[in-house]
């Protein structure tokens, strides 16, 4: 094989190598629900992708307060129903709470984020995508209580 052959077998060997790392799906994905956008029965749902059977899931769900309203969100916590959906259409439900305290992730002059880690190390039972739906219970006994987020994370 001739020089220009073999520069151009590597150029094409990079591109290659660039496109496949470009394609890989994040370690981690989030999604966000308002308050206005969760269906008119209160229920927040999402979609997560447990289909890796070589890795575990981080877990977490987060919130976002006005930052007018802080001093009076802290002494609340509030309880959500978690019902999580297996590929196959089995059900698991169980009450977990939020607790907001003095502590946040993230914050600007509008708002505080909140995250609370959920399930560390998750091994689905089942893997595929499972539907999480979460009736927060007295989200809007939460003064400035803008919306519920989850946050799936991969370990690899």
């Amino acid at each position: 094989m001739g020089k220009l052959a073999a520069k151009v077998l590597s150029l094409m060997l990079a591109v290659v190598a660039a496109a496949c790392v470009s394609c890989s799906r994040p370690v981690s994905y989030e999604q966000f629900i308002s308050v206005e956008n969760r269906e008119a029965n209160g229920l927040y749902r999402y979609t997560l992708d447990l289909s890796d059977s070589l890795c575990t899931y981080d877990v977490s769900f987060y919130s976002r307060i006005d930052a007018t309203r802080i001093k009076e969100a802290h002494s609340r916590d509030f309880s959500m129903m978690v019902t999580w959906t297996a590929p196959s259409g089995q059900r698991f439900r169980e009450t977990v709470y939020f607790g907001l305290f003095d502590e946040s992730a993230g914050s600007d002059s509008y708002s505080r984020q909140y995250v609370k880690l959920y399930r560390k190390g998750l091994v689905p039972m089942e893997f595929g995508t499972w539907n999480l739906e979460v009736l927060v219970n007295s989200g809007a006994d939460v003064p400035g209580f803008r919306g519920l987020g989850v946050i799936c994370k991969k370990n690899l």
